[in-house]
């Protein structure tokens, strides 16, 4: 990639950054612009090295090609290694089992690659190598917005945490109460908020904590009540904590929250407490809610985060589908015109 575009991409970035950072599109271009650095830096050593010479060039050339499929290699193994792992402890539901999927999917290209190669060596063709590029134009947009999102994700929370203290409210997001008490995953949004509302009453503000969640259809009482419970036992003062029983879903949950802080006439910033794999998508929600402030994601399993974070990006690609279905249907194109093409020419 060209300095200069990476340079653009580097100014959208700083620009949309500026204006709104609960955007996607800060993501894309921060990942364009990341990318673009790298490839010029490879870029520039191979073309150093070739100066030197022109075997060591190559050499470094291929080198590269190696450590990026290996790379591939180790994260598909680990994916899947990682599914096995979340299916043996959380069950075999669709959403336990994407980290899985996805890894034997990457597998399954690489494989379709090197075929690909293999027989275009041996017939002396790059026709069946000219379709896989053409077929992975679809495949690398979605991947691109995968390791964009996770990149993103991970520079907001870092960035939030550094203001978590300039608040007027601090939200706790349910996710789901086990025989009708707060599990592990929702602990850990619970600490953090306590955490969070902690370093800014030590700043000197006053917030409140609300704890927000409804009553699903197996579960004995609301989450905002089991959550707010929780709290006081481990040390928040009953007086700081206000209840949102009525939602059922994020969106809600943040509707139902901005309406209960402005009853109260609290103001200021709100920082949404949730788990790590779903704060940067929180934040996109916060944006489309009209409420201030930024989210907050608080640690979770090392096994339980590939799949949850795979679901997230999802969601998000769900979010936007239009924009999704139309850029997939445009770069699919050109694979079915090489199709149709190779097939009217006995090349298939």
């Amino acid at each position: 990639m060209d300095l200069g575009l990476t340079g653009i991409l580097a100014i959208l970035f700083v620009v949309s950054y500026a204006r709104e950072p609960r955007r996607m599109r800060c993501a894309v271009f921060l990942f364009g612009a990341v990318a673009g650095l790298v490839l010029r830096l490879i870029a520039a050593v191979g073309e150093a090295l070739t100066t030197i010479s022109a075997e060591a060039g190559g050499w470094a050339t291929l080198a590269v090609l190696i450590l990026i499929v290996g790379m591939v290699l180790l994260v598909a193994v680990m994916l899947v290694l990682n599914g096995l792992t979340m299916v043996r402890r959380e069950g075999r539901r669709l959403s336990n089992l994407l980290s899985l999927l996805l890894g034997l999917a990457m597998l399954g290209v690489i494989a379709v690659v090197a075929v690909a190669v293999v027989a275009s060596v041996g017939s002396q063709s790059a026709t069946l190598v000219v379709g896989v590029i053409l077929t992975s134009l679809p495949i690398g947009f979605l991947s691109y917005g995968l390791l964009a999102y996770l990149l993103y994700s991970a520079l907001y929370q870092a960035v939030s945490r550094r203001r978590s203290r300039q608040v007027g409210a601090v939200v706790a997001l349910g996710s789901g109460l086990i025989e009708g008490r707060v599990p592990p995953l929702l602990a850990q949004r619970l600490d953090g908020a306590h955490r969070t509302w902690d370093e800014a009453v030590a700043a000197g503000a006053q917030p409140v904590i609300v704890t927000s969640g409804g009553q699903g259809p197996d579960e004995p009482r609301p989450e905002a009540e089991a959550m707010a419970e929780y709290l006081v036992e481990h040390g928040t003062p009953p007086a700081a904590i206000l209840t949102e029983t009525e939602s059922r879903t994020t969106q809600q949950n943040l509707a139902n929250t901005a309406q209960l802080l402005a009853e109260r006439g609290i103001t200021g910033p709100v920082a949404v407490v949730t788990n790590n794999y779903h704060a940067f998508r929180a934040a996109l929600m916060m944006r489309s809610a009209g409420v201030a402030g930024y989210a907050l994601g608080a640690p979770t399993a090392d096994y339980y985060w590939p799949s949850a974070s795979i679901r997230e990006y999802l969601a998000i690609l769900r979010d936007h589908r239009w924009f999704v279905v139309i850029s997939v249907v445009v770069l699919s194109l050109p694979a079915l015109i090489w199709f149709v093409l190779s097939v009217r020419a006995g090349m298939l």
